[in-house]
Formats: C-alpha cells, structure tokens, sequence
C-alpha cells in the first residue's frame, strides 16, 4: 500500500513548481495589496468622528467641493434668472467645520421625521429663480460645472442636506425669537452707562516662575492634548501646532515723493492745455444758491416757460397719457409673465416625500426679490422704464425732428450753431432754440492753477511708478524662471544658483524704500507696518459693483499664493507697495523635542492662573473693607494702579450707523473680555473684584469709582428711548447668537464630535 511519501514523490514536480509559483505571488503580488489596505487608513485618515458617523480626508474634502459647485450653480442661475450680478455668494459656507454641523443638523432633522423630497428641492430652486428658468437652463448651468465636479445627483443630495439642516436649525431658534425685555435694558446699560475705576494689573507670567517644574511625562501629556491646536494670543486656550508663516521682500513708492518730483517738470503750458482740453467737464462754476424768499410760487396765470430757465422748460417727451399712470401700477413696463414651473429633473432613486414629513420653505434670499419682480415692479437690473412705453405713437406735443432738405444732408442731421459750446457735448433744450441757450460758467484758469498741477503731479507720479514696478516685476519673474531650472537641471550639476534681484539696488537707484521680514505669521505681518493694511481694487464679476478690494494679507497668506510672484498694493496714505513672498512654511506639529521649551513655559503660565487670580482678590478684598483707594491698599507694594475710563461695556466706535456694537477697549486695559466688563458693571462705587482679561494673561484688581449715570436717571432715558429701539435690537440679536452658539456647542458634544485632524 503506498504511503502518503510516495504519492509526495510521484508528484514532486508539480507540487514544486506551485510552491514556487506561491511563493512569486507572496513576494511580488501581496505586498501591494497590503499597501493598498494600510494605504488608505495613512493617506486618507479620519479626520472628524461622531456617534454613528464618521468622515475621512476624501469624503470631507468632497463634501467642501461639492458646497463650492453648488454655490458657483445658484450665483449662475440668479445672474441667469434676473439678468444681473449675483448679490450674494450662494447659501452654503464652504469650510470643513460648517460641512460637519450641516451634516449633524440633516441627521437631526431625519431622527425628527423631517424628509426633504426632492419636489421640495425644485420648490426650492423655483423660488430662488422665480420661476425664471427652464429644466434645460438648468442642466445646462450643471453642464458648465461638470468640470467642478457637480452632477444632478450630488446637486440634489448637497441641497436636501442643506434644506434639511436649515430646516432644523430654522426649529431649534424658534424658541429665540425676539429678545425679552430684561434683555433689552441690559443691553440699554451695557451702551449708555459708563464706568471709571481703578485698575492694577497682575501678569500671570509673575508668577509662573513660583511654580515648581514638572515631570517629563506631565508635560508629554499636556504636549499631546494640545499640540493639534493652533495658537490664538486672544484666547485662553493652549496651542502648539506651528502656524503658517510667510517671508517676503518688499520696495515701496511714497506717494508724496514721486509727487513732488513730477511737479517739479509739470510747465504753465501743460497747466493751460489740461485746462482748455477739461474746462467744460471739470471747472464749471456751481451754481450760487438762490435765497428761499426770492422764489415765487407759480401762479395758475404763469405760463410754463415763465419764471424758468430755458433748459428748464417742460420737456412735452416726460408727459403721460391720461391712463398712463394705471398700467402695471405705474411702476415701469410690464416685464414678460413667467414660464410655466420646470419640469423637475429626473429624482435619484429612493427618494419619495414620507406622509407627513416637513418640507422646507426657506433658504430664498432672493426668492423674494424675483416674486417682487415677477409681480411688476421695476426691473431687478435697475434700469428704468422709458417716459413712453415701447410701441406708443408720441404725442402731437413732442418735438418733430426738421425735415430734411434735398441734397443737403448736413442740415437734414442739424449743423451746430454759432452758440453751441466748443466742446459739443452740452446740447440745448430741444424746446429752447439755440440762439437762447445761456453761456456755460467756467471757473478762472488762476483759481484752478494749483489744482491742475496737483493732478498733474498725481498722473506724473503713478505713471513713473507704473513704469519701475513694470521692470521690478520683469526681474523677480525672469528670476523665478532662472531658479526653477536650475533646481530642475542645473543644480545637480554644481552649477551655482542664480542671483536674485537686489532691492537695496533697486531702491537706491528708483528712488524707493526697502524691506523684507523673516518668517511672520499673517496677524505679525499685519502689525509689521502699512503694507500688512495695504490692498489693491481687482476685478470681481462676483461683486455688486464688478470690483472688490483685495488684501494684502490675503494675497500672500491665503490660498494659491506663489513663491516670487510680484503682489502690487497700496496703503491709506496712498504709498505704493510691490511685494514678493520668498519663502512659505505651511502648518505643522512639531515634535515634543523640538516644542519642550514653549511647552513647559506654557504648562506654568497655565498652572500660574490661579495664584494670580488668589493674589487680585486678596487685593480686592482689602480695597473693599476699607474703602481706600487702590494706591493707599498696595502702597509700598511696588505696584502701580492706574486710573481708567469712563468707558461704557459695548460702543460702536466709529462704526457706521447699522454696525452692531463691540466690547469697549479700554485705554490701558490688556485685550478685556466678558468676564472683565461683568466684574466692572457688577460693582458698586467703592466696590472692588478680580477679573481676568480675555487671554488669561493679566488678572486684574479693579474698584469702580463713577458709574454714569446712575439707575433711576438710566431708566428715564431708556423710557425716553422705547421709540427708537434698533441698536437696542442689534444687541439683543448678538444676545440670541451667543446663546444659541452656547447650544450648539452643547449638542455637538453630545453627539461625541471628536476632530482627529486640524480643521480647515
């Protein structure tokens, strides 16, 4: 009987030739497929996690995109739908952390029975374009985007995600609507009242070197809590991520200099040429105003012409028919009536309205303007509608233009007469011949003089600017090119780098200022000098008037900027800015090593808190019981309290009428906060507290000296008031925004949101 050897030998090559075969698949095929599965979780990690759901890098980034494509979809269809620019940037936020709330919100709502079916999409998208649109316009404005990424589908899927969410959202602030009385006389006394006190400040870092040193692994531990977070100097909260860092070169132009050397050429010629080429359009005298007692009311015996101007007589073109007035209530030209409602687009599959499910009405910005435009009110473009609508007859009152004569067109077009103005742009009265038209009234040639040459200046100044920017720009951009192959080619080869351009050089030889800055945080760049505030108009067919200011910072901080790529700006003062970034450091977490140093400083600051806040209310404790004055309670302490105020709890600065007031800055007060403004309008004259400012650095002692004014003089000027309660209203709206921030916070931490990455 063979044995389980012999059937191993008679079948010894064949079960050897497999082995090797395996053993081929083992080395050269598995490996791949085992990257494949860990490749995923390294280059597509998690990065927020909540209870039930989660989202990697990919997904989130889609989300982001989609948000993106939408929003680009809605400005297309409104710029499509009304004839003009869009006057918003679409409906949906486009960061990582507003994807995750949206997503929240939607599954809120589905726990809650609320579905949004896909006929309230296309509600949606009919109110948002008042019906304006056809089926095919959409699809085609989805077509354009497809490059974006943006299919039906996904548009359907992010706008019932979307309409969900806010649907949600529009429920949970329901209970906020308004704000209660009590809110409104705080909010009275936190912008009418006034406090001045005594304030001595106690920097945490003091007392931080009273704090013993800890233990390698306490400060291991407090490394990892917090090494993701980036670092806010406003907030109290501790962060060790590396922020994005930018270093640049710079030239400047001050305007004032190149101003006064082109006025130095600018001739008496040039001043009496600019003025005869502009005196018509720029030097006309202003009418003198006329005393309100010489003006006679018109009697009913006054003709029309009577007691007018020539150019004021009645223009026979601006008058209306006796039924005018009653078409389309006077408010323009009838605009055509809407399309029938668009045939929705195919839904995907799954997705059918539940019985009694909440179908959303809301998220129309704008829906409202094109139901106004819809119903005959003046068109959305601005335009106004003719004196006489398209397809009258004129009136027999309306001036006929003169027949022409036989061969003579010249005068069938009009030839000008001998008193029209040089210029041809001015044209008399069409009811008023030309023999009476009056004089044009032009300033004196020695009253403008110095204006003149001021503009001249000006256009001399920029056009030399222009020029030596033009060449800067020619050499940084000829020496991005040089260095790009040479790190491509030639730096493998030993050859030397090339030389970039000398600004110093430059500066000396053009006239111009010099700069550059190591590598700078974009909130240290803008502390730095006037070309952190400067900017440039660039166009924008996004905005309502096709232009928009760009920011400096945002050109070399924010995304798609490029190493030496010549930014030009301009600052308040009209200096003009060339600038360049030449080195860029992205975000990073640096290792425990490299950041121990600013770890433990940071973990004794932290630890430092408390005995600064315990030291301020022993202070304050004193001032209190005595009821001196906080120089006579340190006095010989070496401490120095200072007087400050008056300064009431929110002001609205400088700010136009409309803005919402801001927390008070007071002078002499390190970054106040809430706790702050609490702890100063909580006292009674005489009264003293411990408060920390916003960041936590400083606690301060304070003792109220003057609260102005006093209460029953406040509650007569807040009855006096209760007819005017908008800016009362604006606080209160800020007050509903805080509490409902307050719960949100609160119910993402029930829902366990947990960031496993930075958000972005």
């Amino acid at each position: 009987m063979a044995g389980s050897f012999d059937i191993f030998r008679k079948y010894q090559r064949q079960g050897l030739a497999a082995l090797a075969i395996l053993a081929m698949v083992a080395f050269f095929v598995l490996p791949p497929f085992l990257q494949m599965g860990s490749g995923r979780a390294s280059g597509d990690p998690v990065v927020v996690s909540w209870k039930g759901g989660r989202l990697r890098r990919s997904e989130l980034d889609y989300a982001v995109s989609m948000r993106s494509a939408v929003n680009r979809f809605l400005m297309m269809a409104e710029s499509m739908a009304f004839n003009r620019q869009p006057t918003g940037a679409g409906v949906f936020q486009e960061d990582a952390e507003s994807v995750v709330r949206m997503e929240l919100l939607a599954r809120e709502a589905a726990a809650n029975g609320i579905v949004i079916s896909d006929e309230a999409v296309n509600d949606f998208l009919d109110r948002y374009t008042a019906k304006r649109l056809r089926s095919e316009q959409l699809s085609e404005i989805i077509e354009r985007l497809r490059p974006m990424g943006l299919t039906q589908q996904g548009l359907f899927a992010t706008l019932r995600s979307g309409l969900a969410a806010q649907t949600m959202l529009s429920l949970l602030q329901s209970g906020l609507d308004g704000d209660p009385p009590g809110w409104r006389w705080d909010a009275f006394r936190r912008l009418e009242q006034s406090a001045t006190v005594e304030a001595l400040a106690l920097p945490v870092a003091d007392f931080a070197a009273e704090v013993p040193a800890p233990a390698t692994a306490v400060l291991q531990e407090f490394f990892e809590k917090h090494k993701e977070r980036l670092p806010d100097e406003d907030s109290p909260e501790t962060g060790f991520r590396e922020p994005h860092r930018v270093q640049f070169e710079y030239l400047v132009a001050k305007q004032e200099t190149f101003e006064a050397e082109a006025a130095k050429g600018i001739t008496d010629e040039q001043v009496a040429e600019y003025y005869e080429k502009n005196k018509t359009t720029q030097f006309r005298k202003r009418p003198a105003a006329q005393d309100a007692a010489d003006i006679k009311p018109a009697t009913p015996e006054t003709k029309p012409e009577e007691g007018k101007k020539p150019d004021e007589a009645k223009n026979p073109a601006q008058e209306k028919k006796p039924d005018e007035g009653k078409k389309n209530g006077d408010a323009g030209p009838e605009l055509p009536k809407p399309e029938a409602p668009p045939v929705p687009p195919a839904p995907p599959q799954g997705s059918r309205r539940k019985s009694g499910s909440i179908v959303l009405a809301s998220f129309n910005r704008r829906a409202a303007d094109g139901d106004a435009t819809a119903a005959g009110t003046p068109a959305a473009n601005g335009e106004s509608a003719p004196a006489v609508p398209a397809g009258e007859k004129q009136t027999d009152t309306q001036p006929k233009p003169p027949a022409a004569e036989a061969g003579t067109p010249e005068d069938a077009a009009g030839k000008p007469d001998a008193t029209t103005p040089s210029d041809g742009n001015a044209k008399p009265d069409a009811a008023t011949p030309a023999s009476e038209a009056p004089p044009v009234d032009l300033e004196p040639l020695e009253k403008v003089r110095d204006e003149i040459r001021k503009t001249l200046a000006r256009r001399g100044a920029d056009e030399r600017i222009d020029a030596v920017f033009a060449a800067v720009t020619r050499d940084v951009d000829r020496y991005a090119t040089d260095l790009a192959l040479w790190q491509a080619r030639r730096k493998a080869s030993g050859a030397p780098a090339p030389s970039p351009p000398d600004i110093d050089v430059i500066a000396g030889k053009q006239g111009l200022e010099a700069g550059r800055s190591g590598l700078v945080t974009a909130r240290e760049a803008e502390r730095s000098g006037a070309i952190g505030t400067s900017g440039e108009m660039v166009v924008d067919p996004t905005s309502r008037f096709g232009v928009r200011r760009q920011r400096w910072l945002d050109t070399m901080f924010g995304q798609g900027g490029q190493l030496l790529r010549p930014a030009a700006s301009r600052d308040a003062a009209g200096n003009r800015y060339i600038s360049w970034a030449t080195e860029d450091q992205p975000e990073y977490v640096p290792t425990f090593a490299q950041a121990r140093e600013k770890v433990e400083r940071r973990w004794r600051e932290v630890e430092a808190r408390s005995r600064a806040r315990a030291k301020a209310e022993e202070l304050a404790k004193q001032a209190s019981a005595s009821r001196q004055p906080l120089a006579d309670v340190v006095k010989g302490a070496g401490l120095e309290p200072r007087t400050v105020g008056p300064f009431t709890w929110l002001t609205q600065g400088s700010a136009p009428f409309g803005t919402p007031p801001r927390l008070s800055e007071p002078e002499g007060i390190d970054t106040p906060g809430a706790e702050f403004m609490r702890a100063v309008f909580g006292l009674e004259p005489g009264g003293a507290a411990a408060a920390f400012n916003e960041p936590q650095t400083i606690c301060y002692v304070l003792r109220l000296v003057t609260l102005e004014p006093g209460a029953d003089a406040l509650r007569e000027r807040f009855v006096a008031a209760r007819k005017d309660q908008r800016r009362l209203a604006m606080v209160g709206r800020q007050q509903v925004s805080t509490e409902f921030g307050t719960w949100f916070d609160a119910f993402e931490q029930r829902q366990g949101v947990e960031w496993q990455q930075p958000r972005r």
